[in-house]
């Protein structure tokens, strides 16, 4: 299995998208808890900061998002996952909603077809 393939695998079953509309934030994540949190700023959306947390996924899978070898890879994947047509439509809505909500990918599959490949 690649890289890629094993950390879609991943993001599939235990990452999840919040919003925080009081900051204007997009969370990428897995659990807030783990020890080793890294924060990654993915970009913007219509004024709405996306943020990748690289945490508990690092323990499991023994991948470190900046490792020289990695990064390339795992940053095309997540740039990928939030640029795509269908993503981006997802993203308006949770922003235009303006509600604190927080869902599993593995919900919403369909709203991030990257992630199906």
């Amino acid at each position: 299995m690649s890289v890629k393939n094993a950390i879609k695998t991943y993001v599939k079953n235990y990452y999840e998208i919040s919003y925080n509309p009081d900051e204007k934030q997009i969370f990428l994540h897995d659990e807030f808890e783990s020890n080793n949190n890294y924060v990654i700023d993915l970009g913007k959306y219509d004024r709405t900061k996306i943020t990748l947390v690289w945490g508990k996924i690092e323990e499991i899978t023994g991948m470190q998002y900046h490792h020289k070898e990695l990064q390339n890879e795992l940053s095309q994947l997540f740039f990928e996952l939030i640029r795509d047509k269908k993503s981006k439509e997802f993203l308006k809505l949770l922003i235009n909603e303006n509600l604190n909500v927080n869902f599993k990918f593995s919900e919403l599959l369909e709203e991030f077809p990257i992630l199906l490949d």
